[in-house]
């Protein structure tokens, strides 16, 4: 077995780790369904130096692995701790409760840790940069993709994305409404499709400047049909009807939206914090 001390070991909300470095060992479901939010499993580590393998086993109550995830990392000696962060996303879990993450070595087992699953929005969810929440405020256009994103030239990564710049049948022009960090896509009969949008999980919400008119994000979302009580009512009258163009029948179109269309909010996610040398093995 690997001469590996482990010192600390977090899991944790990806915002919370740099928010709230003190907050418990907790992933949020939200209205994601059994798609976490981003989290972090953070282990503070001092060994011999060399070239490490880790590798961090999900495991439910029943025992079920749920994902095996590993990371190639240094150490330059016992006396020079480092802290190794690995960003897990689209982690899916059957219900809330209380799982394992079993951590390893060189496939020699270290430790077992427990961590909790809510079934609740996380604390820092709706939270959007401030050119982001700037563009969606402003525009009314925006562009929906189940594709990756493009990649950005390396030589000139500022450069501005030509828009519109989406693929026919991956990428879909939207219009919205948008309010405290989520956006709402109105879809159904005689409005706009977006076919595969109410089934998914997640997409990624393409932004543009209204002045510059080129590319500001590129963000994933979490994907939530709204449901059909007073709430909808408000979004639909309060955010959607205004922003309808040629609407013939005015606020009575509430009506025949809620029997044939659904709302959609998309919820932006915190960008991916890089990570290098990292590898799904399952899931």
């Amino acid at each position: 077995m690997a001469d590996v001390n482990v010192h600390d070991f977090r899991i944790l909300d990806r915002i919370l780790a740099e928010t709230d470095p003190n907050a418990g060992d907790v992933v949020y479901l939200g209205a994601r369904g059994n798609v976490a939010y981003p989290f972090l499993v953070i282990r503070r580590l001092t060994g011999p130096g060399g070239v490490y393998i880790d590798a961090l086993e999900i495991i439910d109550a029943d025992g079920k692995t749920l994902g095996n995830w590993e990371r190639q990392f240094e150490l330059d000696g016992e006396s020079k701790p480092r802290v190794i962060d690995s960003e897990l996303r689209d982690v899916r879990f059957p219900a809330p409760g209380t799982y394992s993450l079993q951590y390893s070595i060189f496939d020699d087992i270290v430790a077992t840790f427990s961590f909790q699953v809510l079934q609740q929005e996380s604390p820092t969810e709706g939270i959007v940069p401030g050119p982001l929440d700037a563009a969606l405020s402003k525009s009314t256009i925006a562009w929906l993709s189940f594709a990756e994103p493009l990649e950005r030239d390396p030589q000139r990564p500022a450069a501005p994305v030509k828009v519109p710049r989406y693929e026919a049948h991956t990428e879909w022009p939207i219009w919205y409404g948008y309010e405290d960090g989520r956006v709402y896509v109105l879809v159904g009969p005689g409005e706009q499709q977006v076919p595969g949008l109410t089934e998914a999980a997640s997409v990624h919400l393409i932004a543009r400047s209204k002045e510059k008119r080129s590319e500001v994000a590129d963000v994933e979302c979490t994907v939530e049909t709204l449901p059909k009580d007073a709430r909808w009512d408000e979004i639909a009258r309060d955010l959607l009807v205004g922003r309808r163009l040629n609407l013939k029948d005015g606020d009575a179109a509430v009506n025949r939206w809620k029997k044939e269309c659904e709302i959609v909010v998309l919820t932006p996610l915190p960008p991916a914090a890089p990570v290098e040398d990292m590898a799904v093995v399952t899931g």
